[in-house]
């Protein structure tokens, strides 16, 4: 029986919630080495970054009264930390201070014990390849979804937004994790980035069936090339391999399979 995920996973490709095919763009070092030879991919926590106000939320408790703070405390907030936490605290009646203190606590560590591993919807943007591919002399992996739905769940098209998500925490208890790791920056929205999201950072094993393409960007050095081309025949016989290039006539590339 197929799990709840890969269900969700199935649906959301097909309703076009996520793209089928998703890119992850990388420097070419003994990490990515490392990666391709034993089909695995490195989830970040979110302290790691480059965007400090990536994963940062809003806890709305202004238009709290008090009664429905002290609910919310003695219900699920209590359970998150121990007594040496919770010393100097009137537990029958919490402050607004005290209570915001905590509960911006537990957000801070939701987001330290996560894992994200970050792709984009395609590998067109001349930006991304600057950015993410060593100006042009990286690559990109293409990946399958539906090959490996238990590696890319849960998965989410990032949200970008003008302003700080806002998680009130009395009728949004259940969405804080889309909230909070699927929302970024108006300025970021030209990656189209989307998110696979783990209980903790660390290495996690992919389908070697699901990395489909294996693209050089157009600065490629021949070394580095030769190497990838090595690895990928012996551990990826089925993996295509694929040449970006610069369009002769306008700022853009095209791509050529590799026979």
């Amino acid at each position: 029986m197929e799990s709840r995920y890969k269900r969700l996973i199935k649906k959301m490709v097909t309703d076009n919630q996520l793209p089928r095919y998703v890119y992850r763009m990388r420097t070419i070092n003994r990490f990515l080495f490392d990666c391709l030879i034993n089909g695995e991919m490195w989830f970040s926590n979110p302290n790691d970054f480059n965007d400090p106000f990536d994963c940062d939320i809003n806890m709305k408790i202004q238009n709290s009264s008090q009664d429905q703070i002290q609910n919310y405390f003695d219900k699920y907030l209590i359970k998150q930390f121990g007594p040496n936490e919770l010393k100097g605290i009137d537990k029958n009646k919490i402050t607004r201070e005290e209570f915001e203190n905590l509960i911006n606590k537990v957000s801070k560590r939701v987001t330290k014990r996560k894992g994200v591993a970050c792709f984009m919807s395609n590998c067109e943007n001349l930006l991304m390849w600057a950015h993410y591919a060593n100006s042009h002399k990286g690559i990109s992996l293409k990946f399958d979804i539906l090959e490996d739905t238990e590696f890319f769940s849960p998965a989410k098209k990032v949200i970008y937004t003008k302003d700080y998500p806002e998680y009130d925490y009395i009728s949004d208890k259940d969405d804080f994790v889309n909230q909070m790791f699927f929302t970024k920056s108006r300025d970021w929205e030209y990656e189209g980035e989307v998110r696979v999201l783990k209980n903790k950072s660390g290495n996690y094993q992919f389908n070697s069936n699901s990395l489909k393409e294996v693209i050089f960007g157009c600065k490629i050095s021949d070394g580095d090339k030769k190497t990838l081309n090595k690895i990928i025949k012996d551990y990826y016989p089925n993996t295509k391999l694929v040449q970006a290039q610069k369009k002769g006539s306008e700022f853009g590339l095209e791509f050529n399979e590799i026979k």
